[in-house]
């Protein structure tokens, strides 16, 4: 979401727009490295307690200002929007997953009582307000189901890239890479299959490691070379350590908190991006590896299908035979047929155009004031 709000404010300095972006301070929050414990407790503290006296002082500082907009960029700090009332508001939903799974529409991810009070205070935060805009066709629908017939104005405008991804040439790539250790150097330099993301169940990374697991033991069959995988992203949790410790006669590599240019270069490298997600709010990491010139076999569902259009290979996730059947179609195609799919990639791309979001904003901003 940091990068969201980063974003927001990089498109609209072009329009002379002056943004002022306004987060928690750390002050509670400080003290969890001698109560990790209480790191959860420590971060509401000072979102729900300390924050609001920040948010109502800049209030109080920005009420002569009759053009004035305040955009909540991340939904789940809707609640905010209880100390904006009649005040120009915009709010960016970028899914609903954890209200979705608080209602117990996700049984494969419980929520506690605490966690269910804080979702139904985000969802009436989100009745309260008049103009969202959300990140894809897919979170809109679900958000309007869980809204109701309301006033809201609810659009949706696809997000462009946050950074102008591109191709690597090789050389440069493994270079860029080579920081992260000889053994991950190594790894890149013949082709290997990718995941971008974190531990959270929707990433479904534990689903990516046995897609690769199959994948492997069909090419072991057959007498082909296993490609290594590099599982890039937040440090991994216990089930996938687990996993690679079961299974260390395979070539799995852990790249933690990858930089920008690194994960360019990955994607520059990589035989394949494997995004098998159970949901999302959007993908980004679909767009920078089309971006790079990388083929995406992803999950045939919203709103990876909306993301990754026809430019995508999709498999169902949960069909773990026949995804990794899939990967070793791609895995051999042929360079003109690897050069075909990277162009649909190219063109795909075209509909994600920072003018159109920028005066989808525009618009949107406009509207705020008016309401």
């Amino acid at each position: 979401m940091l990068r969201f709000s980063d974003l927001i404010e990089y498109v609209m300095s072009d329009y002379g727009i002056i943004i002022e972006i306004i987060r928690p301070i750390e002050r509670a929050s400080k003290l969890r490295k001698y109560f990790p414990n209480f790191e959860k407790w420590f971060f509401y503290i000072d979102k729900y307690l300390f924050f609001p006296f920040e948010l109502m002082a800049l209030v109080l500082k920005t009420r002569v200002l009759a053009d004035t907009v305040y955009h909540i960029t991340d939904h789940s700090n809707a609640i905010y929007s209880l100390l904006l009332h009649n005040r120009p508001l915009l709010v960016t939903c970028h899914d609903v997953l954890a209200i979705r799974s608080a209602k117990g529409e996700m049984p494969q991810n419980p929520i506690g009582v605490t966690g269910k009070i804080l979702q139904k205070s985000i969802l009436y935060g989100l009745k309260k307000v008049k103009r969202i805009v959300c990140v894809s066709k897919k979170t809109e629908s679900d958000l309007r189901r869980l809204i109701g017939n309301r006033s809201s104005k609810i659009t949706t405008v696809l997000n462009p890239l946050n950074f102008k991804y591109h191709p690597i040439p090789k050389e440069l790539a493994i270079n860029n890479i080579s920081i992260l250790g000889d053994s991950v150097a190594n790894a890149v330099r013949d082709g290997f299959i990718l995941h971008v993301g974190g531990n959270q169940w929707y990433k479904n990374r534990i689903g990516a490691c046995n897609i690769y697991i199959e994948m492997a033991h069909e090419r072991l069959r057959r007498g082909i070379r296993i490609p290594h995988l590099i599982l890039a992203g937040k440090e991994p949790s216990e089930e996938i350590k687990k996993f690679i410790s079961e299974n260390s006669d395979l070539p799995i590599h852990i790249i933690a908190s990858p930089g920008t240019e690194e994960l360019q270069s990955l994607y520059s490298l990589a035989s394949m991006l494997l995004f098998p997600s159970l949901e999302e709010g959007f993908g980004w990491p679909i767009l920078e590896a089309m971006a790079c010139g990388c083929p995406v076999v992803t999950s045939g569902r919203p709103p990876m299908t909306e993301v990754g259009g026809e430019a995508a290979i999709y498999i169902d996730p949960l069909k773990i035979s026949e995804a990794a059947h899939i990967l070793n179609e791609v895995l051999v195609w042929s360079v003109a047929r690897r050069q075909e799919q990277v162009q649909k990639g190219v063109e795909n791309l075209r509909r994600f155009s920072r003018e159109k979001f920028t005066d989808h904003y525009l618009n949107a901003y406009q509207e705020a004031l008016l309401s």
